[in-house]
């Protein structure tokens, strides 16, 4: 809501608004409590030091508009006037922000597509290498049961061979003292030097089985 607002509009001839100008920079340059002749009244307003001015020239629809704004603070609400301005300013940051943001979303859906395809990538890598190791662990197996299989055969071998060698190295035994028995039996001659019995004479069945043969 506005405290005061003063609007007139009319027709001016250039010498007229030359007039109006005059008067408003003879007001500025006094300061302080100034007069305003305006269309046949007049307007008292104080005018300060410091003040913020806006001029705007646009070229619409035909017409050529010239906009010349100032601005200053009501004696005793310096501080209202402020707030209002920077809560402007912030109203206009937030909308150039709200502009912008369309062409930073891009971007930004660019690159979370990109890391969806590199997870996908990933997640199919690793289905690759379960399936790999599902097929190894498979075939291991098989392989682990042929081992297995051939370990027992040596077993057996084994057990045979122990088997058999002691019936090996028994019937060898006998060989030996079987051949032993056969020398001795052939004339052998006695061990260290002893004299048979009787002389080294045949013995009395040998004497008559020799004079039967003489007959």
């Amino acid at each position: 809501m506005k405290d005061f607002k003063y609007e007139r509009k009319r027709s001016l001839s250039r010498a007229e608004a030359a007039d109006q100008l005059s008067a408003i920079a003879t007001a500025l340059r006094a300061g302080g409590e100034a007069e305003l002749g305006w269309g046949g009244g007049v307007l008292n307003l104080r005018i300060p030091e410091e003040l913020r001015g806006e001029v705007e020239l646009s070229v619409e629809d035909g017409e050529v508009e010239l906009e010349i704004e100032l601005k200053w603070p009501v004696a005793g609400a310096p501080k209202k006037a402020e707030a209002k301005k920077a809560e402007a300013k912030k109203a206009a940051a937030k909308k150039s922000a709200a502009k912008k943001a369309p062409a930073k979303k891009a971007p930004a859906k660019k690159a979370a597509a990109k890391k969806a395809t590199a997870k996908k990538a990933t997640a199919k890598k690793a289905t690759a290498k379960k399936a790999a190791a599902e097929k190894a662990a498979v075939k291991k197996p098989d392989v682990t049961k042929a081992s297995a299989k051939k370990a027992v055969a040596k077993k057996a071998g084994a057990k045979k061979a122990v088997v058999t060698k002691p019936v090996v190295e028994k019937a060898l035994a006998k060989a030996t003292k079987a051949v032993k028995g056969t020398k001795s039996g052939n004339g052998a001659k006695p061990a260290n030097g002893a004299k048979p019995a009787n002389g080294g004479k045949p013995a009395s069945g040998a004497k008559a089985v020799k004079a039967r043969k003489t007959a």
